[in-house]
Formats: structure tokens, sequence, C-alpha cells
């Protein structure tokens, strides 16, 4: 069994799979963040 790669938040060092991050639209925009200390890890453009 494959296990998904692990995101490692900058700030506070938390290791998260990408079902954990929290995402939030704003526009064409969808933004990424830590769900610990909300550090935004990503933001990628909507199709």
């Amino acid at each position: 069994m494959l296990s998904s790669p692990m995101t490692i938040c900058g700030r506070c060092e938390g290791e998260f799979t990408a079902e954990e991050l929290t995402r939030h639209e704003r526009g064409p925009l969808l933004l990424v963040h830590c769900p610990d200390c909300g550090m935004v890890l990503g933001s990628y453009r909507r199709r």
C-alpha cells in the first residue's frame, strides 16, 4: 500500500497529507493552508 506524500509546513514544521490541508477558494485561486498555523503553502488557479 502506497502512502500519500507528506507536506511539511515551513512555519510550524507539522507534517500533513494532502487530505489534511485546509483549502479556500478566493476568486480564480485555490489557496492551500497549514491546518495548524494557517500559513499559506500554495496557490493554484482553478480551471
